[in-house]
């Protein structure tokens, strides 16, 4: 419900939340690609489709796979499973055969929730493999979970993402078994799918959220190397990567393995010739906000910085409107001032001051002059963290956050520093 007070409108502005496909909070946008990828989902000639589909953190890509599997055009023709990597697995020290794990695991979970039952042929099939990964007891590694029927395999799969996420010993036991046997994890991967397919007459479709939040060091190392593992599974797969990830030589090659690669972008709210406003991408984020609280409760040149600081990334504005609207609660106002999206701002901006290095400096500098990337590994690192934010109108271009210009000043001496 749109917010008519400012508590409210903090909890309307949650930064992090992805909304449901139905939320009246949604905002269309130019050059999404939902509908391409809507499309391709459903033309016959792509078989198991391996798409990848990125954007910077924040621009609404959880949000727009929630839309995607709410079709009912898909539902008719995939049994969707999607889930958030964070949610089952550790992301500070990820790995691609736990990537692996997690799919056949969440779509054996995911069929057990909606009743599938499976043949026993399958099950003692599973159950045959459980047992050959399976830590010794005697060391207190043992992954348990009753033999013969889905219920117990789906505690299995259950507790071994949870072992995987959370216990650094087991993971690294488990790794060491299942990396020495990679092909029979996908053979049991294809059988669950395949008997998820005969059971229901729909394909498998993974959508895999959030896999552009781990660093970016580890997203390159599962992507680069390992990406001939991602396209083996027999279902479709979408996975969400780094935007970051574009700007290096080895993408192409990456790119070329999978079927299709799909780039959701930022508003673009300033000009690419002189940077003056872009009065479309202000229209939208403007409506971002109006969905949300009344813009009574916010003045006019407040919501006009606001939406020039948040460079065109929705979670950003949602960050500052909700800043905002905490620190004109905490001055006992109604309304938010310019002042109060100021403070937003600056905290913001130390946040990036604490993380930038000098040659970071150097690197901002350039590009808030050329307002270009050619493939570079040390922008990747800033396009991860949003120091550079990507724009793709015509033609993709970027330019510095808005936030961290003043750093960029001469006066400040970080910049010019040895």
């Amino acid at each position: 419900m749109k917010a008519k007070d400012l508590d409210t409108a903090y909890i309307n502005f949650d930064p992090v939340q992805p909304l449901p496909s139905d939320s009246e909070f949604y905002v269309k946008r130019k050059y999404n690609p939902l509908e391409q990828i809507k499309r391709d989902l459903l033309r016959s000639n792509i078989y198991q489709p391996k798409f990848l589909f990125s954007g910077h953190r924040g621009s609404g890509k959880s949000t727009e796979l929630n839309k995607l599997i709410a079709y009912p055009e898909i539902q008719e023709k995939y049994f969707t499973v999607q889930y958030s990597v964070r949610d089952v697995l550790d992301t500070a020290g990820l790995d691609y055969t736990d990537l692996l794990v997690s799919i056949g695991a969440q779509i054996f979970i995911k069929a057990d929730k909606a009743k599938l039952k499976m043949r026993d042929k399958l099950l003692d099939q599973l159950n045959g493999w459980k047992s050959s990964i399976e830590i010794e007891k005697e060391k207190g590694l043992t992954i348990g979970g009753e033999a013969g029927a889905n219920a117990g395999l789906a505690n299995f799969f259950t507790q071994l993402l949870l072992k995987l996420k959370l216990e650094y010993v087991t993971r690294q036991k488990i790794r060491e078994t299942i990396s020495g046997r990679i092909s029979e994890l996908m053979d049991i991967i294809d059988l669950i799918t395949i008997e998820v397919e005969l059971i229901t007459g729909k394909k498998v479709l993974v959508i895999i959220d959030d896999l552009d939040k781990p660093d970016l060091k580890i997203a390159s190392e599962i992507f680069y190397k390992m990406h001939p593992w991602l396209i083996q599974p027999k279902c479709g797969i979408i996975y969400t990567v780094p935007i970051a990830l574009h700007y290096s030589s080895d993408f192409g090659q990456v790119k070329s393995a999978f079927t299709e690669n799909y780039v959701l972008p930022n508003i673009t709210i300033n000009k690419y010739e002189d940077r003056k406003p872009n009065e479309e991408g202000y229209v939208i984020m403007r409506e971002f906000v109006q969905k949300r609280m009344s813009l009574g409760l916010i003045k006019e040149d407040a919501l006009e910085h606001a939406i020039a600081m948040s460079g065109g990334v929705f979670r950003e504005m949602a960050r500052l409107i909700r800043k905002s609207a905490d620190s004109a609660v905490a001055r006992g106002d109604e309304v938010i001032e310019k002042s109060d999206v100021e403070d937003a701002e600056n905290e913001i901006r130390n946040e990036f001051r604490r993380m930038l290095t000098i040659e970071d400096y150097k690197t901002l500098i350039e590009i808030y002059e050329r307002r270009e990337l050619r493939g570079s590994n040390i922008c990747s690192p800033l396009l991860h963290n949003l120091s550079i934010i990507e724009y793709r109108n015509k033609f993709n271009w970027c330019d510095v956050h808005p936030a961290i210009i003043p750093l960029l000043e001469p006066q400040q001496p970080q910049v010019f520093l040895a």
